[in-house]
């Protein structure tokens, strides 16, 4: 804002405006005055760059994000540790303790909340999570280890995936909420309102309100996680009883999670020396999975000419032979209750 303030530019703006004849020559005593008065006034002016994204937040406001949301009520989603359900295989009236710890191949831990006893050769308890974060919404058959031994247990591994399982808001979707708050005005039960209260549920990035899905006196409210893509049925839970606590009285809503429609992509290119077919590969897969994201609860085609677009843009691919999106050389339509999820991507030359 202040970039062309430098102290050489302060010290002629005060020279300029001297009004005597007064020796200003570099080195007099005049420019040994002026000389450190400039440079502190051009510290000042510095400071003050700081200023706009303290007032007008955005992504690399730092703690300031927190501070201006607080003032309309708005608090960052902590995030939600996954829970799972864990069954045992071991001697009779083996006990696993509560507190007990159990692990994934890759490290992730869970910890029993209850105790449980061995009966008939299996046993089962729900696990919590060590940490919070998407990542522990582990799949089925994941959790294989013990932390410490436990006498009488031979195998421990879970039924089901775990769920529930949600990262920290990212400063990111904080500052949207927050400009959404503004923009969209959320009053008495209308659309808005019910998107704001979606949101506020840890693990939701995204909402769809639909008014009257099923007639007079009812709401649809749908839902994809942060990285657009279908939640579980822990979040759906959450969401749904966050939006039941603050609802007026009245409608029906309906909660649940979109469903992903796989988008899977094939495409023979031809390729300057300067570049592999490997990394054509990974740059359309990266530049088609953001754009997918883009377009969820936006847009209900995925535009073939679109997708041959971004796959021209990727450094180094000259043409493409082919390109099939889903089996076929077309546009794919999106349902009305679907976002595009990426699926496979695979280039060849």
């Amino acid at each position: 804002m202040y970039e062309s303030i430098t102290p050489e530019s302060i010290k002629a703006e005060i020279v300029e405006s001297l009004t005597t004849d007064i020796d200003t020559r570099e080195g007099s005593y005049v420019d040994t005055l002026i000389g450190p008065v400039s440079l502190e006034l051009w510290k000042v002016y510095t400071a003050l760059n700081a200023v706009l994204p303290i007032a007008f937040i955005d992504e690399t406001s730092g703690e300031y994000i927190d501070k201006k949301c607080a003032e309309v009520g708005i608090t960052r989603k902590k995030g939600t540790k996954a829970n799972v359900t864990l069954r045992f295989t071991g001697t009779e009236g083996a006990t696993v303790p509560a507190g007990s710890a159990f692990l994934t191949l890759t490290g992730q831990e869970f910890v029993t909340l209850a105790a449980t006893v061995v009966s008939g050769g299996t046993a089962e308890v729900v696990a919590e999570a060590e940490e919070i974060g998407a990542a522990y919404n582990v799949a089925v058959g994941t959790i294989i280890n013990q932390y410490n031994s436990i006498s009488g247990i031979t195998a421990v591994t879970n039924p089901a995936a775990a769920a529930g399982g949600a990262d920290a808001e990212s400063d990111a979707s904080l500052v949207r909420r927050y400009y959404a708050y503004l923009q969209t005005p959320a009053t008495s039960g209308n659309v808005h309102h019910y998107e704001q209260w979606a949101l506020e549920t840890s693990g939701v990035g995204a909402v769809k309100v639909t008014p009257l899905q099923n007639g007079p006196g009812t709401v649809g409210v749908l839902i994809v996680g942060p990285e657009k893509q279908p939640v579980d049925n822990a979040i759906v839970t959450a969401c749904a009883a966050h939006i039941e606590e603050n609802r007026p009285i009245g409608p029906a809503v309906t909660v649940s999670s979109a469903e992903g429609l796989e988008i899977d992509v094939t495409a023979t290119v031809s390729i300057s020396i300067s570049t592999t077919a490997a990394l054509v590969q990974a740059a359309f897969s990266a530049a088609l999975d953001t754009y997918l994201k883009s377009i969820a609860f936006v847009k209900y085609e995925l535009l073939y000419n679109q997708v041959s677009y971004l796959l021209m843009g990727i450094d180094g691919v000259e043409d493409f032979g082919s390109l099939q999106i889903n089996g076929a050389a077309e546009s794919v339509t999106i349902a009305a209750k679907q976002v595009p999820v990426l699926g496979t991507v695979e280039v060849t030359v």
